[in-house]
């Protein structure tokens, strides 16, 4: 980040501390390392059987639907590690997607397992009219976190995920639904582990609609960049040493300026 950039945020936090205007910070974007766009990492089109690129919510990005039940839609090994190691020992981090699921679908958004662990797992239940997250906890016991609320009517949706040390709050439509005390989600994600778009496996939990924007922020309030009227209400604890750690490098540049100037 620029110097004057840097100055202009510790300006913003200065003068308005406790609340700040998210627009604002938001022209300044999320860090590309802290992105993660699934359809990207998979180089998804017509090389996958079953998937195709359709018209979507909006025509700044690509959407996919998602057919048929013998779809192999997997990261290759090697871009999937590239993906994880952002996640890896991670504490916060946010799942987005735009998406219109088929009505009584139930189906597995995105799923990141090692064997019969799921690390993370996003799943719309359109019979039992829920949404799950799959986690593993640090004591490495499975958990899946409900949340009573209907996705699979056939209209578009924004979803949001976000995850903050033992914090989970969900959006729909930029409207937070629900916000629960969890237990710690593990990233202690091994080697080896696999990365599904739109399915659990080869033979279980295919999403049938279709899906846009999916991807995952290694932050906790990740949302923002897909409703940027949502207001931040209350800094993270990373937020806070972030921006501590920012103050003082300005400090010390204007110092160094400063003493050259003299």
């Amino acid at each position: 980040m620029g110097l004057f950039k840097l100055y202009f945020l510790h300006c913003i936090f200065a003068i308005f501390p406790g609340k700040i205007n998210v627009r604002i910070l938001l022209r300044f974007g999320v860090d590309p390392a802290l992105r993660i766009n699934v359809f990207d990492e998979l180089k998804l089109g017509e090389s996958f059987a079953g998937v195709f690129q359709v018209q979507g919510f909006h025509n700044e990005s690509r959407a996919f639907l998602f057919q048929d039940s013998w779809r192999n839609v997997r990261v290759k090994e090697d871009v999937a590690e590239v993906m994880l190691q952002k996640l890896r020992d991670k504490t916060e981090f946010t799942v987005l997607a735009t998406l219109k699921q088929e009505r009584l679908n139930s189906g597995v958004l995105l799923s990141i397992h090692y064997a019969e662990h799921r690390y993370l797992e996003l799943e719309s239940s359109g019979q039992r009219n829920e949404i799950r997250f799959h986690y593993r906890t640090r004591d490495q016991r499975q958990h899946t976190e409900v949340f009573p609320y209907s996705l699979a009517d056939d209209h578009w949706h924004k979803l949001s995920v976000a995850v903050s040390v033992s914090h989970v709050v969900l959006h729909v439509d930029c409207n937070r639904i629900y916000e629960r005390v969890i237990e710690n989600p593990s990233m202690d994600i091994p080697s080896d582990t696999t990365v599904w778009l739109g399915q659990r496996n080869q033979a279980h939990g295919y999403f049938k609609g279709i899906m846009q924007d999916v991807q995952l922020v290694v932050m906790p309030q990740g949302y923002i960049s897909q409703c940027p009227d949502l207001n931040r209400t209350c800094p993270t604890c990373n937020d806070f040493h972030g921006l501590v750690q920012k103050i003082m490098e300005l400090q010390d540049v204007l110092a160094k300026t400063s003493s050259k100037v003299l």
